[in-house]
């Protein structure tokens, strides 16, 4: 085994670790507190223009019920909003506020100041392996 591999994997166990904590406690941005989960679907629903609910909840790997309570609660605090589509009524879309933009928007600004801000100490190189590690990892994921 070479050198770094037991530190590698102590650290993606606290990665996996920390990032179960920021889902449970959810991550507060402009006042609000969402989990990562609910932040992920409101990415979805913003780059999913005209998609019906279930294309949605299907992309997002998310369960019927927890996808259910989510947009129940993104509704209810008026991040999103339910449509009739315009091609066929009875199909269901569903769309960003103009709150829940400037919430996803104020997201996206933090984490990106949060990764250049840890990427600003790496070499061009290193961030070249970070990135083929990532890559491998998704792979990973994608072969299963």
């Amino acid at each position: 085994m070479r050198n770094y591999y037991v530190k590698i994997y102590e650290y993606i166990e606290k990665l996996v670790r920390d990032t179960i904590c920021f889902e449970r406690k959810g991550i507060k941005c402009n006042g609000d507190t969402l989990s990562l989960t609910e932040i992920f679907i409101l990415k979805t629903i913003n780059s999913s223009k005209n998609k019906k609910i279930i294309e949605i909840m299907r992309h997002s790997e998310v369960d019927k019920n927890t996808f259910s309570f989510i947009v129940k609660k993104l509704v209810s605090i008026d991040f999103i909003c339910k449509e009739k589509s315009k091609d066929d009524g009875r199909i269901q879309l569903l769309k960003l506020t103009d709150k829940g933009k400037i919430f996803l928007g104020s997201a996206k600004t933090k984490e990106k100041e949060m990764l250049f801000a840890l990427l600003r100490d790496f070499t061009f190189n290193e961030e070249k392996i970070i990135l083929k590690f990532l890559v491998k990892l998704d792979m990973l994921k994608n072969e299963r």
